[in-house]
């Protein structure tokens, strides 16, 4: 029972990404690596096509197992499903509706009337009907860059996430589900009820109790139960022809990095300084700079850091959680 519950905190979370390919190869490429840093399993279907409607089956099946659903629109529109007239892509993203699967879209920041030259009329007009669509959306935040779009997509997958309403997948250990179902039902009787004569003896309602666990709860994310690896590499100050670059992934969990690296935020910093204060994790060593910023996000997500506007400049200072949960972290614990 113990290893199922330390196993219901490892859940990752399966994310579809669908874009046309050619286009946006390179920043697909960038959101899988974003994605499996974060703990998540990435599904594509880049070496796959859709080109009728029984290899769009094929597709739908794989939606349907994933978690969330994120599409990247760029410069093209991509191959038309002659029955529907609409692109593979498109019929991708309503049938990721039409089941209900949170969408998290994200479109170029672009005039498709100039700058648009490798598409037909034709296609050059459905790709701007398809993008105004998409930015009806709720959850639909425009890109420029490819840097902006991996942060903007790290952030939106972990807030996403934190929301905790989509079921994710745990790894299957052997165990016989319905035993570990009544096993856990029974555990979680005895613990309410020890917890009601707890609170009977303690003159604290059980009505009370909760609703304090609730506001604490949403203060307060657990930072432990988010994993990531972070890549270090030597610093470099002499160079010869045999020089050999020393480098290492760490493992680690947000809690972990947000102690370390919260009391080395002092006032507002910019992100260059962020990346180097995390870098101090490993001496000598500096840490990637794109993984350093995804980081960042998830943490910003989280609650514990908040961006602030000074002097025209964005930057980055700790919450009033983030402090809170700072100094829970750093303060004296007695042998």
């Amino acid at each position: 029972m113990q290893r199922f519950m330390e196993l219901t905190m490892e859940r990752k979370y399966q994310v579809f990404i669908s874009s046309t390919y050619t286009d946006l190869k390179d920043e697909r490429q960038s959101i899988i690596n974003c994605l499996l840093m974060a703990n998540c399993i990435p599904a594509g279907m880049e070496a796959f096509t859709a080109t009728d409607d029984e290899q769009f089956n094929i597709i739908k099946k794989v939606i349907d197992l994933c978690d969330f659903y994120v599409l990247i629109i760029g410069n093209r529109y991509g191959t038309i499903n002659e029955k529907t007239q609409k692109s593979y892509t498109e019929m991708e993203y309503e049938y990721a509706l039409s089941k209900n699967i949170p969408v998290l879209a994200f479109v170029k920041e672009i005039d498709y009337d100039k700058e648009i030259t490798s598409e037909t009329v034709e296609t050059r007009t459905k790709l701007k009907a398809f993008s105004k669509k998409v930015r009806k959306s709720r959850l639909c935040s425009m890109w420029s860059t490819r840097e902006d779009l991996i942060s903007k997509v790290a952030l939106s997958v972990m807030k996403a996430i934190s929301e905790g309403s989509r079921p994710g997948w745990v790894r299957n250990l052997g165990f016989d589900p319905e035993t570990v179902t009544t096993d856990l039902n029974k555990l979680r009787e005895k613990i309410i009820k020890l917890e009601e004569e707890n609170e009977i003896l303690k003159g604290v309602s059980q009505n009370e109790k909760l609703s304090l666990a609730t506001k604490e709860d949403k203060a307060t994310p657990d930072l432990s139960q988010y994993k990531v690896t972070l890549h270090f590499t030597e610093h470099i100050y002499l160079y010869s022809d045999n020089m050999q670059i020393k480098e290492m992934d760490v493992n680690l969990t947000l809690e972990e990095i947000f102690k370390f690296i919260s009391v080395r935020i002092s006032g507002a910093i910019d992100d260059a300084r962020f990346i180097k204060e995390l870098s101090a994790y490993k001496k000598e060593y500096d840490v990637d700079k794109q993984q350093a910023l995804i980081v960042k996000s998830q943490l910003v997500a989280l609650g514990m850091l908040e961006e602030v506007e000074i002097d025209s400049k964005v930057k980055l200072k700790l919450s009033s959680v983030g402090k809170r949960v700072m100094q829970e972290l750093n303060a004296p614990r007695k042998n």
